[in-house]
């Protein structure tokens, strides 16, 4: 019977994808509401020690909803969330989609001015604070302006802790609330706004994408029913942060989409991701690709097949280790998906075609096209009518993901600049509307795209574009590298910039310096070598596997400011030599050339 009910489901996630338009009276709220009728006993939520019920979960919900009206808040006003994966995060987030109160949903790493700009940019006026980033609030207090009668609130997770000046307990301003459902004059609808969700600031300061109920219903059933084909009570286990639209907007909309039971970890442990598969009998994971390599790093282990892991979902698994991790790990399906933070252009690689991020076609439809694109003027080719000029099979350019009714952009909060300078009209013909994505990707036969770079993280050097993620496919193969960042570092009297890689090996491992050197130049053609290397101990990332190129460009590869290990791989000796202060000097001063 269960192949069945996963085909009706299928068929029901199908028409909720394609068919729910317009404004109907749907939402988060009105979702979590017909589950907890419909199976209150069930399993929602597992974490650490912790079961809680569709039922039970409800019910908290709605203290939050109750406690929020309480305080004056209605819907389209704003609630800036700070909190490390745990139940509570997922309560507030749906306790305040019930009444249409948006949460701004922010990364809990950043801190000093980008924190207070993130809070200040979504127009909060409020903010909940878990316990665990409270120091990190104080720091910057008197940078924060909230907007009207918010306060700012603590979520202590049950413990005695102190409640800092300036700050209120949540703990018992929600005791006495009440369980029910709120009622409300007017329903929340598909349209309205369910949260602000940041993009990464990597490259400036983060931006608060709008992200609408229904964008969010769609996502959910996609994952859920589409690609999982999940039924009620199967497991998912989430170990992404839950500020980060895999988290939030996949993993957690799939489970709550389709009645399935949520598992869920603080933080990613490649030594504990296994051991928590197993213990929560775990079916299904949304994925970041960087992770997986992360696990597929790790030394083998005899039980590494032993796990119940049967579908994974997500993007960024490239193509050199995905049959690997395929095979070791005894996973039947991998489904590579590509899609933006600002939620448009999805496309899906539901038959697991290595190295592929999708179809452009997604059930018969055009999602978007690959736009040819001169990466050295930074600008579209066109042709003799100002169109732009599709990339054919085999060629590079940047993916432009079509803006429909079915794949919406609904812009940034409180920047309508960011949002315009998104957006490119009048590109294939007259009339038509497309995002600008900023990723590079080659075309392939049956409109399958893979994923090349995303441009400004690729660089020229010898007139020659170097993609640095295929520069670090070929020295991940190398082996015992946790994480390998290449970026383009600039030399004195020399045009473009030269490659340069910094690798953290794995715990207990060293790098051969001279087998390193003969791989790159076995492999790799002259103008992509990273002759610049530096072995610091930890990677340089976003807490969502995102490197972070920025801070290593600035430093270059002088001794001077560098403390990591340094090396040079010289063009004669073919070898890597510790990079000196002499040596860097013979560089800049064009005594040695390459």
């Amino acid at each position: 019977m269960k192949p069945v009910r996963q085909w009706l489901l299928y068929l029901k996630g199908m028409i909720n994808l394609f068919f729910l338009k317009g404004e109907k009276p749907v939402s988060v709220g009105s979702v979590l509401e017909k589950q907890a009728a419909k199976r209150p006993e069930t399993t929602l939520i597992l974490f650490e020690e912790k079961r809680i019920t569709y039922g039970q979960f409800n019910e908290l919900v709605n203290r939050y909803s109750h406690f929020l009206l309480s305080q004056g808040f209605k819907k389209g006003d704003t609630v800036g969330l700070l909190m490390d994966n745990r139940p509570e995060y997922l309560v507030i987030h749906a306790g305040c989609a019930k009444l249409g109160v948006i949460p701004a949903l922010i990364n809990n790493n950043i801190r000093g001015s980008v924190l207070a700009h993130a809070v200040n940019t979504a127009e909060a006026k409020a903010l909940i604070i878990g316990h665990e980033f409270i120091n990190a609030y104080l720091d910057v207090a008197a940078d924060i302006t909230l907007q009207g009668r918010g306060g700012v609130y603590v979520e202590k997770e049950g413990r005695d802790l102190n409640t800092p000046a300036g700050t209120q307990d949540l703990g018992p301003l929600l005791e006495n609330q009440p369980t029910g459902n709120p009622v409300l004059e007017t329903p929340i609808t598909t349209k309205d706004i369910l949260e602000y969700i940041y993009t990464s600031g990597t490259t400036g300061m983060p931006k608060a994408t709008q992200l609408t109920h229904h964008k969010w219903i769609q996502i959910g059933t996609g994952t859920g029913f589409l690609c999982f084909r999940m039924l009620p009570g199967d497991i998912q286990y989430c170990c992404l942060p839950l500020y980060h639209n895999s988290g939030i907007n996949l993993a957690w909309a799939s489970s709550l989409m389709t009645g399935g039971t949520f598992a869920l970890r603080r933080k990613f442990s490649a030594t504990h991701f296994w051991d928590d598969v197993r213990r929560y009998n775990a079916r299904y994971f949304v994925y970041i690709g960087e992770l997986c390599r992360y696990l597929n790093n790790q030394p083998p282990k005899p039980d590494d097949g032993d796990n119940p892991l049967d579908r994974i979902m997500g993007n960024g698994m490239r193509g050199d280790y995905w049959m690997g991790f395929q095979n070791r790990f005894k996973i039947n399906r991998i489904i590579e998906v590509y899609g933006s933070t600002e939620g448009v252009g999805a496309l899906i690689n539901m038959k697991g075609v290595p190295g592929m991020i999708g179809k452009l076609t997604t059930a018969g439809i055009k999602m978007g096209e690959v736009a040819r694109y001169d990466l050295e003027n930074e600008a579209f080719v066109r042709n003799s009518k100002g169109f732009v000029e599709k990339s054919n099979v085999g060629e590079n350019g940047m993916f432009l993901p079509r803006i429909s009714s079915l794949s919406p952009f609904s812009g940034y909060k409180s920047n309508k600049k960011a949002t315009n300078e998104k957006i490119l009209k009048n590109v294939f013909k007259k009339g038509d509307c497309y995002f600008i994505s900023g990723d590079l990707v080659k075309l392939h036969k049956g409109n399958y795209v893979s994923f090349v770079d995303r441009l400004g993280d690729t660089f020229k050097w010898k007139g020659e574009v170097v993609a640095t993620n295929e520069v670090a496919d070929v020295l991940n193969r190398f082996g015992h590298i946790e994480d390998c960042n290449i970026y383009g570092v600039e030399v004195d009297g020399t045009e473009g910039r030269c490659g340069m890689a910094a690798l953290t090996m794995l715990q207990g491992k060293q790098l051969d310096l001279d087998k390193f050197a003969a791989h790159i130049i076995d492999n790799l053609p002259v103008y992509a070598w990273p002759y610049f290397l530096r072995l610091p101990e930890t990677a340089d990332t976003t807490s969502s596997f995102k490197q972070i190129k920025t801070n290593l460009q600035k430093q270059g590869f002088d001794p001077k400011i560098i403390q990591d290990p340094l090396y040079f791989l010289h063009p004669k000796e073919k070898t890597f030599l510790k990079l000196t202060k002499e040596i860097f000097d013979d560089i800049q001063g064009a005594k040695i050339r390459f």
